[in-house]
């Protein structure tokens, strides 16, 4: 319609996008410390995780006995989801990888998965 084009326009153009983005990268940028936070509290030490400058994407590269598309089953079954390296690659590699997506604010939920995921990771261990 002619009038949500209008408000869209008007949004654009006198910064209402360019605030709503810093908005969000602020935002974006606390949780991401919150959650390698919480990652430092719950997995392995040997997790390792990338840091981007972008996105709500996190990385966790976890030890090599942890086995990602188990974790992912057993997660699942306990409410928590998070996406195992094995999706994102066409040879089924990354097999002790996780993406992590930080784009839910920290709350008791979100702690108890961690603690359920690092939980369940210990319980690997040869």
């Amino acid at each position: 319609s002619t009038i949500a084009q209008a408000a869209m326009a008007d949004f654009l153009q006198h910064g209402g996008y360019d605030r709503h983005l810093r908005k969000l990268r602020t935002k974006f940028e606390l949780q991401q410390h919150q959650y390698l936070h919480l990652i430092a509290q719950y997995f392995p030490a040997e997790t390792q995780v990338t840091r981007p400058h972008g996105g709500y994407f996190l990385w966790a590269a976890l030890p090599e006995h942890v086995d990602a598309l188990v974790l992912f089953q057993q997660a699942l079954a306990q409410g928590v989801s998070v996406a195992p390296g094995p999706m994102f690659s066409v040879r089924r590699q990354c097999r002790h990888c996780i993406r992590i997506n930080y784009s839910k604010p920290v709350d008791a939920p979100v702690e108890q998965a961690f603690r359920t995921l690092g939980r369940l990771m210990d319980a690997m261990r040869p």
